[in-house]
C-alpha cells in the first residue's frame, strides 16, 4: 500500500470531514472512508472523462451524419443529371443514325 499526502483547502476538508462521518454511521472506520472517497473520486472523475468521450463522439455523430445527408442528397442530383444526360445522348445518337440513313452513309457498327 502507498501512503499519499497533499493540501486541501478548508472547505474541501469540511466537505470530506462530513462525508467520512456518513461513512463512519456505514461501519467504516476513518481511514476506510477516507480511501473510499478518495477512490470514488477517482471513479467519478474516470465516468466524467468517459462522458466527455461520449459526447465528442455524439458531436462527431452529427456532424457526419449532416455530412452524409448532404453527399446523399449531391448523389441524388447527380444522378438525375446523369439519366438527363443519358437520354440527351440517345436522343442525339437516334438523330445521327436518321441524318446519317438520310444522307446514305453507312452507320459505323461498334
Amino acid at each position: 500500500m502507498v501512503r499519499i499526502s497533499f493540501e486541501i483547502s478548508e472547505e474541501g476538508l469540511e466537505k470530506i470531514k462530513e462525508l467520512v462521518k456518513d461513512f463512519e454511521e456505514d461501519s467504516y472506520t476513518e481511514e476506510d472512508a477516507y480511501r473510499a472517497i478518495f477512490e470514488m473520486g477517482i471513479m467519478a472523475y474516470q465516468l466524467q472523462q468517459c462522458n466527455y468521450e461520449e459526447d465528442d463522439l455524439r458531436r462527431q455523430l452529427l456532424l457526419l451524419s449532416s455530412q452524409y445527408s448532404v453527399i446523399k442528397f449531391k448523389n441524388f442530383q447527380l444522378e438525375k443529371e446523369n439519366r438527363l444526360l443519358e437520354m440527351s445522348l440517345s436522343s442525339c445518337e437516334a438523330e445521327n443514325r436518321f441524318l446519317r440513313k438520310l444522307l446514305g452513309i453507312k452507320s459505323e457498327k461498334k
